[in-house]
């Protein structure tokens, strides 16, 4: 059987989830449904990379990641405390741009980090002020360690 690439998992994902969102978005308001999905969708990719990332609290340049994204990004700040990444391009933000879908594409893709990050990195806080999903020339990662006082 063949490898399916963390890029064509969120296709799919998205064939399945779009509508159902947007059906739910019609019945309930999309600001109440995006909560709850994105919750539920970020917290369930958390557990499941939890499960293959066991290394906790590694400098986020130093991290050997089992999963593959499809991005380019530039490493802008690189200390023993602080981790600055801009991700230049992003197949995820490219996909659903071209399917109409960049809300929803934030909701599938872009907000799992946050959750991501908390889980894998406890010591490290994480920010993100802007996506390409969400039309940002640019995905802002940065990592600070936070002080161990």
């Amino acid at each position: 059987m063949a490898k399916i690439s963390e890029l064509d998992a969120v296709k799919i994902q998205a064939r399945a989830m779009i509508p159902v969102v947007k059906a739910l978005e019609s019945e309930f308001g999309k600001e109440k449904v995006h909560a709850i999905v994105g919750k539920a969708i970020a917290e369930s990719y958390a557990e499941f990379v939890s499960t293959r990332i066991t290394d906790r609290n590694t400098h986020p340049g130093e991290t050997d990641q089992s999963l593959d994204y499809d991005v380019d990004s530039e490493v802008v700040e690189h200390t023993d405390k602080t981790y600055f990444v801009n991700m230049t391009r992003c197949a995820y933000a490219d996909y659903f741009r071209k399917i109409g879908e960049t809300e929803i594409g934030a909701l599938l893709a872009c907000g799992m980090d946050f959750p991501v990050e908390k889980k894998l990195r406890p010591n490290w806080e994480f920010r993100r002020t802007q996506t390409l999903m969400q039309g940002a020339p640019y995905c802002d990662f940065r990592w600070y360690l936070k002080d161990s006082e």
